[in-house]
């Protein structure tokens, strides 16, 4: 069995992303998963750097990368993986959950599986990650899945079919 550090960061001040400490309780029920509910620092970004580390550290240690996050925290994820990209080091999965959209949200390459549920229902977030410069529509269509769900932003990380999908995505990872 393969082993997985799951990094589930929060938005904005912690609010509203209640969900993201849900999902980090159904990623713990998984044999094999270590996971955390993190802050994403936009106003401090040492949040992201510490993050970057603990990403570094499990996987000199053996373990494979989840990174998941709502609203901000989704562009930190997406930060966090552009940062170990240059080290080398790839993200076995990344969950951007309705991010930020002020933003650019390109995902790099070392990102192996993506999924991006977003929402067009209110004005906050609203973030359609996008692929890597110069990837191919197939290659981002083979790792990428992108649902546009009809939910408020304060909601959709609380989902349970999409908590759903990214602890199936998981565990597979443990397979």
């Amino acid at each position: 069995m393969r082993k997985v550090r799951a990094f589930n960061i929060r938005g904005l001040a912690r609010f509203p992303s209640n969900g993201m400490v849900k999902l980090t309780a159904l990623l713990n029920e998984i044999e094999g998963v270590s996971a955390t509910t993190d802050d994403h620092g936009i106003f401090g970004f040492e949040y992201v750097g510490n993050l970057t580390q603990a990403c570094i550290a499990a996987h000199r240690s053996g373990r494979l990368i989840a990174l998941s996050g709502h609203s901000f925290g989704g562009n930190a994820a997406i930060t966090i993986a552009d940062r170990l990209a240059t080290q080398g080091i790839e993200v076995d999965y990344l969950a951007a959950i309705d991010p930020a959209a002020q933003m650019p949200l390109c995902v790099p390459i070392n990102v192996k599986r993506i999924y991006n549920p977003y929402q067009k229902v209110d004005p906050v977030g609203r973030g359609i990650v996008m692929p890597a410069e110069g990837e191919s529509a197939a290659h981002w269509k083979s790792r990428a899945t992108i649902e546009r769900r009809d939910q408020l932003h304060v909601r959709i990380d609380d989902d349970a079919s999409v908590h759903r999908t990214i602890v199936n995505a998981v565990k597979a990872l443990t397979a």
